[in-house]
């Protein structure tokens, strides 16, 4: 098991990653318990969706936690095939990538970037609220601020926060920018590694459609289809826009992690209230800014989407340790 693991650790890590996932959607699917009065209570007291509402909401739906375990399985896995193949040298490594910036990125640097992080997100919220406030039928703007605060300084401050309390974001990057990434950049170069994974994180979704593919419901098959028209474009956008923001971080998974809470927030509470679909199926107003920003990147950026070096296994691995793929004295001749 643990050559297998060393020899094909992003082979390990992804089929554990769909199978956990897989898990969780039978887990839920077994439970009679139905949950429709929970998204009901949910949607009718305009709650924040968060990581702590989802801990929350398991104390009286118990079978939510499937909700958690789902998108928690990139981590569980790259910790899992990590655990296996390289032991405590590996956890060293990969939880390194968990500090906001790397060397040599200097701590100045490291908050600019998260800075314009915060910026950028603040920046689209007032878009769509704006929009929001010009078409979308009256209150539909007030509601959407109750999900952050009653008055100007809790809104904020919420806003803010919701970067850092995002479910989807705090379960998965230890596994998609922390794990996967690098081992994608020892063979590829930035955009490539970036296309790859983008198309590897809208496949691991796909699971999550299954009980409405199967449900027998007229047209559901197909609207699961036309989904995905939807989901893999946006995913493959926002998995370049996350790469560029890892290189400038130095391959800390924070790059990834704000980049997916972005993405996150604007679609699960920003627009929660209203959310206008274009194009005849359903891109929102940010896929076509994240489409233009990730173009934008490729004609500025070229194929290293802004790294620093052309070695492209330290991309975003940062000085690989020996005895871990990619180091000096990595022998095995492992292949991704």
């Amino acid at each position: 098991m643990r050559e297998f693991v060393r020899q094909r650790p992003l082979v390990s890590f992804y089929v554990l990653a769909i199978l956990i996932a897989l898990a969780a959607n039978v887990l839920r699917a077994m439970d009679p318990t139905p949950l429709g009065p929970m998204f009901k209570m949910l949607q009718e007291t305009h709650a924040h969706l968060n990581i702590v509402t989802a801990i929350r909401s398991t104390f009286d739906y118990p079978t939510a936690y499937t909700f958690l375990l789902f998108p928690a399985a990139p981590m569980l896995a790259a910790l899992i095939v990590t655990g296996i193949g390289y032991g405590r040298a590996g956890f060293r490594e990969l939880l390194s990538r968990c500090a906001p910036w790397r060397d040599p990125v200097s701590w100045r640097q490291g908050v600019t970037v998260i800075a314009v992080c915060f910026f950028v997100f603040f920046a689209l919220t007032g878009m769509m609220w704006v929009q929001t406030y010009l078409y979308a039928p009256s209150g539909t703007l007030d509601r959407a601020f109750l999900r952050y605060g009653s008055d100007p300084l809790s809104i904020y401050a919420m806003l803010a926060a919701s970067l850092l309390i995002s479910p989807g974001p705090l379960l998965e990057e230890l596994g998609w920018r922390g794990f996967a990434l690098p081992q994608l950049l020892k063979k590829f170069d930035p955009l490539t590694a970036a296309v790859i994974l983008g198309t590897m994180w809208w496949a691991w979704h796909l699971p999550r459609d299954l009980p409405a593919m199967f449900s027998g419901e007229p047209g559901a098959l197909w609207g699961v289809i036309v989904k995905q028209f939807v989901i893999a474009p946006g995913m493959i956008a926002s998995t370049i826009i996350a790469v560029f923001v890892c290189n400038k971080l130095g391959g800390s998974l924070w790059g990834g992690l704000l980049t997916h809470a972005i993405h996150n927030e604007l679609g699960v509470n920003v627009m929660a209230e209203w959310s206008p679909a274009a194009a005849g199926l359903g891109w929102r107003p940010w896929d076509f800014i994240e489409f233009a920003v990730a173009i934008g990147l490729v004609l500025i950026c070229g194929r290293s989407l802004g790294a620093a070096s052309p070695d492209n296994a330290r991309l975003a691995w940062g000085n690989v340790p020996p005895k871990l793929p990619g180091g000096a004295t990595d022998k095995s001749g492992a292949n991704a």
